[in-house]
């Protein structure tokens, strides 16, 4: 009898991915030595006093430590961190007149310490803004591989990752880094992946369809059956913004959102044969996107020259989410779980775009036209 996997039974289930992706402020990642163990930070070659560390950080703050690897350390080199943190804008969102924060992915710092211990001193002093760490530019694909945590991990997670590491030496996967990453949550849906900067996380991940994330490029409609949501949002949010992206393409990956809970509350809905409690928020989501128009300048002694200017221009969708039973999957979490247990989903009954930008100079204007569902 072949021993149980939670990953095909989940995909035999069809549960779908998306609202499932974690929801943390700052990720740090720290290059450790394998094997690790099933709490990565609890392994052998992890100083005590860092297992400590991390646990105490995590119980203070959103942040979410993992381990991280691309292969062999040599016992001389030098040790990466990364920390990555939320990056938060302020502005004026659709026809709103008060600042809202706007989410726009995370800021990179990149780090070298020579042994695990020192990462200690250097999450410290950079948290006290004593020390900043090199901005990263590019992006990391974190792929987890941790079998000590859930054997689908090194089943599916391994060879997606050996495969990326060749497309990476191969230029196939252009300003990208590729490492293993401790458990990231979500084993039933391995092969699991997250992205950084943006943090949006995937499973059920392909090599094709990392070769469409990194570069932008084929259909976006691929993504539908990877991608497990944006962390940075609530998960019902993570519905909406899936909805929005599918519709919108590659570019809805250069834009900014702010939201606002408009209600929170448990309605009826009555069957036939039965009547439910249903979770159900409205929200209004807005998008921000950055464009740039060439703006006219006079220059003293040369000629006139043209330069561009970013132009901030937002649209505002209301919309309704609610929680969906039919959705809703029952399956095991993990190939260790002793029962099953129902995965809640929710799903969008109503969605309008109610403001949008007329143009770069006018002011936005309230229209009413549907989103296609």
């Amino acid at each position: 009898m072949k021993p149980f996997s939670c990953a095909i039974a989940n995909r035999d289930a069809g549960e779908d991915l998306i609202g499932t992706a974690g929801h943390y402020q700052t990720y740090v990642l720290i290059e450790c030595p394998l094997p690790w163990a099933a709490n990565a930070f609890e392994s052998k070659s992890i100083p005590a006093t860092l297992c400590k560390y991390v646990n105490a950080m995590t119980a203070e703050r959103s942040v979410r430590f993992l381990a991280i690897n691309r292969g062999t350390l040599d016992a001389k080199a030098s040790i990466t961190l990364l920390v990555y943190e939320r990056a938060v804008f302020s502005g004026l969102v659709a026809d709103d007149s008060v600042n809202t924060e706007v989410i726009a992915g995370y800021q990179g710092y990149e780090f070298q310490v020579d042994n695990l211990t020192q990462a200690i001193d250097c999450l410290e002093s950079h948290w006290q803004g004593r020390l900043v760490g090199q901005s990263i530019i590019q992006k990391d694909i974190l792929i987890c591989t941790h079998g000590m945590r859930d054997s689908c991990c090194a089943r599916f997670g391994q060879p997606l990752f050996r495969e990326a590491m060749r497309s990476a030496s191969e230029d196939k996967l252009p300003n990208a880094r590729v490492w293993r990453v401790s458990h990231i949550g979500g084993h039933r849906l391995a092969p699991t992946a997250i992205s950084l900067p943006d943090g949006r996380y995937y499973g059920r991940l392909t090599l094709a369809a990392l070769k469409a994330i990194v570069t932008r490029r084929g259909s976006i409609e691929q993504l539908r059956s990877v991608y497990r949501g944006w962390g940075l949002l609530p998960e019902p949010l993570q519905v909406l913004e899936r909805q929005l992206m599918l519709q919108q393409g590659w570019s809805w990956f250069d834009s900014k959102v702010t939201y606002r809970i408009l209600a929170d509350r448990m309605c009826k809905q009555r069957s036939q044969s039965s009547e439910q409690n249903l979770h159900t928020l409205s929200v209004d989501f807005s998008v921000v996107s950055s464009i740039s128009q060439p703006v006219e300048t006079q220059v003293e002694t040369i000629a006139d020259c043209q330069s561009q200017a970013s132009i901030s221009q937002s649209q505002t969708y209301r919309a309704e989410l609610v929680q969906d039973p039919q959705k809703t999957v029952c399956t095991k979490a993990s190939c260790s779980s002793d029962v099953a247990k129902p995965f809640v989903k929710y799903a969008v009954t109503q969605c309008a775009l109610i403001s949008q930008p007329q143009s770069a100079a006018d002011s936005i204007a309230a229209v009413e036209k549907p989103c296609v569902l």
